[in-house]
């Protein structure tokens, strides 16, 4: 019963797929056997739990369900009782602690998630009941993984997995399960060989059971599409395919609607990268044939909308995507909706429909912030894991150290409560420092993104607006090639405004986009070069994003706007005596000419500067910039030059 529940997560679909009439049934003549006198109490429970395993955990009547079993075996707990029926009450209290974690994992209450998952599996290891307390390990470590801390996720799972693999024999159902859950997880993190290697072993353990039932065949199923996606990702085509076809055939003889439809659209997948373009759309037309669920027709039309993008037939790709675009919408998918729009942008562009392509870019980039409040939420939830783990080891140890004090005589309790005034006023003190130490790493991360962002806004507004004036004038052409280099650099600065470091080659890349952009905005004023000096392999430097930008922008803007010839900035990266050095030169009008502009000047090096001494603590850290002048002393540009930290790859 309660590895069942446990599982509930993992076939959650397949219980989506029951009808509602038939638990509605249940459910009442449940109600109906609940009041009769003659039952007894944990015929009750079991009853109950079973009709809780039928229905999908965040129906109310689920919940409401679980509730009454939660009382009902709290009730029984509290009165004296035999061995046995103690530990039947036992587990069905920590079932009900358990399946109340579910419920507010869907909350995303970080706190009361663990603290239920926890008190689960204290009463589960209360009556020595090793093996369901390393299933509720599990469910644990895939919280973990939904706030995507991945470490203690993997710590988890590891720790259920040890303990099911002492006996094999009879834990092959754990051990099937947490390789399964390991699998998703490292497809989660891309890392797909190991992905692949833990879905194998679950499906070896399906394959070796002499019989499957309709559970079974499900899990089987959902291990062996899993499988084929990762070798998908890996463009492992053939491969790919073995493994959706098997999923097909166990999907059909259980007759799982969506997940046939789902099981199509991925072989069609495979046929589009084959360039077999004719044998994908009809698995596609397949995958919408007599399909209710709005999940996988979504992802079909999604995927008709890639099919005949690549066959250039642009209107109906168009139609297709839109129409998955809105189910996206409808369902709050952002995943589809991501997808959708992304192929859209591509389709727009090619019919030279500006104005659309403006509208999906913007949506993207709410998109974008999205998917930044939802990392920002998984954050909050560590936190407050953090926070509440370190407030309750330091009243556990205060708590003992008092039951342990109150044992002896008068003398030793006072010795005793001594020592634990200086132990608490430790324990709290380091409890401070550590909090505080959080506080200025997070600070520290939020200031370098907010620095970072006062970078991008205004120049990406500004080419918006340049678009739209290119539009309004009829240069097609120039408006195609802007938009274009800009959706690239933006896509840049929005990946990498995310990241601590990125490579010298990505920076780079950056830098001559950012260029090249602004040599079309400026009407050719300017030339640049670019050039890497004694360091061979630019992929294996990581540096932080975009240190360069503010005195790249401040040599057109400030050096090049009212120059009569045409202007010419060099960037030169080199690598001298293991320091990373970065120079930039301009033949523009110098920093004398900028006085006037001093304010902008300030900001771009304070800005710099900043986020310099959060990664280098180096109060004494050091911006070069002056004039270069001629052998007659005629000015004749100017020059920045300054370190830039660096990690290097061996």
């Amino acid at each position: 019963m309660y590895k069942t529940k446990l599982i509930i997560a993992a076939a959650f679909l397949f219980f989506i797929s029951s009808g509602s009439f038939a638990q509605d049934r249940t459910i009442d003549s449940l109600k109906k056997a609940l009041q009769n006198p003659r039952i007894h109490d944990t015929t009750r429970l079991m009853s109950i739990a079973t009709v809780i395993d039928q229905i999908p955990s965040n129906d109310k009547r689920a919940q409401e369900l679980n509730e009454m079993m939660g009382r009902l075996a709290s009730k029984n707990l509290k009165n004296t009782n035999p061995q046995d029926l103690h530990v039947k009450y036992t587990q069905y209290l920590a079932a009900y602690y358990s399946n109340l974690a579910g419920q507010y994992t869907m909350k995303r209450d970080a706190v009361k998630t663990v603290s239920y998952i926890d008190k689960s599996m204290a009463l589960f290891k209360s009556i020595g009941a090793d093996y369901e307390m390393n299933y509720v390990l599990v469910s644990k470590g895939i919280f973990y993984s939904q706030i995507n801390d991945k470490e203690k996720a993997i710590q988890c799972l590891f720790t259920a997995l040890k303990y099911f693999e002492k006996n094999p024999e009879e834990n092959q159902e754990g051990i099937s399960y947490v390789n399964n859950t390991l699998a998703t997880l490292y497809g989660d993190q891309n890392m797909y060989d190991k992905a692949i290697a833990y879905s194998k072993k679950t499906i070896d353990y399906f394959n070796s059971k002499k019989k499957l039932a309709g559970e079974d065949e499900y899990r089987l199923s959902e291990a062996l599409i899993n499988c084929g996606t990762f070798y998908l990702s890996s463009k492992k085509y053939e491969e790919a395919l073995g493994y959706f076809n098997k999923a097909l055939f166990y999907f059909k003889k259980i007759n799982n609607g969506p997940y046939i439809s789902i099981s199509l659209s991925k072989i069609a997948q495979v046929k589009m990268e084959q360039g077999k373009y004719t044998e994908a759309e009809t698995f596609l037309k397949q995958a919408l044939e007599n399909n209710d669920d709005e999940l996988s027709k979504a992802n079909a039309y999604i995927n008709l909308g890639d099919l005949y993008y690549r066959q250039k037939d642009f209107i109906r790709s168009e139609n297709f995507l839109s129409e998955g675009f809105l189910i996206g919408k409808k369902i709050k998918n952002l995943q589809l909706q991501e997808n959708a729009a992304g192929l859209l942008l591509k389709v727009f562009k090619e019919n030279n429909n500006f104005e659309k392509a403006l509208e999906i870019y913007e949506f993207q980039a709410k998109l974008n912030d999205s998917s930044k409040t939802e990392a920002s939420k998984n954050a909050l939830a560590q936190q407050q894991l953090k926070y509440s783990y370190e407030k309750k080891a330091l009243n556990l140890k205060l708590e003992a150290e008092k039951k342990a004090a109150a044992k002896n005589n008068w003398l030793i309790a006072l010795s005793g409560t001594l020592l634990l005034v200086l132990l608490g006023g430790y324990f709290y003190y380091r409890n401070n420092r550590q909090k505080q130490k959080i506080t200025v790493l997070e600070k520290d991360r939020i200031k370098q993104k907010l620095l970072l962002s006062q970078m991008n806004p205004h120049f990406i507004f500004n080419s918006i607006d340049n678009i739209q004036s290119l539009i309004i004038n009829h240069k097609e052409t120039v408006a195609v090639s802007y938009l274009d280099s800009f959706s690239k650099l933006t896509r840049q600065i929005l990946e990498n405004s995310n990241e601590n470091y990125i490579s010298l080659k990505e920076e780079v890349d950056m830098i001559e986009n950012y260029l090249s952009i602004q040599q079309l905005l400026y009407k050719d004023k300017f030339d640049f070069s670019i050039n890497i000096e004694k360091i061979s392999d630019t992929e294996s430097f990581f540096i932080p994003p975009m240190l360069a930008q503010p005195f790249i922008e401040n040599s057109i803007k400030h050096g090049m706007r009212n120059k009569a010839e045409k202007g010419m900035i060099e960037i030169v990266f080199s690598l001298k005596q293991e320091k990373l050095l970065f120079e930039i030169t301009d033949n523009g009008l110098g920093f004398n000419h900028e006085k006037k502009q001093h304010g902008h000047k300030s900001m771009a090096m304070n800005i710099t500067r900043e986020r310099l001494l959060n990664y280098t603590q180096n109060k004494n850290f050091e911006i070069i910039s002056e004039n270069r002048v001629d052998a007659e002393g005629n000015l004749k540009g100017a020059k920045v030059m300054f370190k830039i930290p660096y990690i290097c790859e061996n």
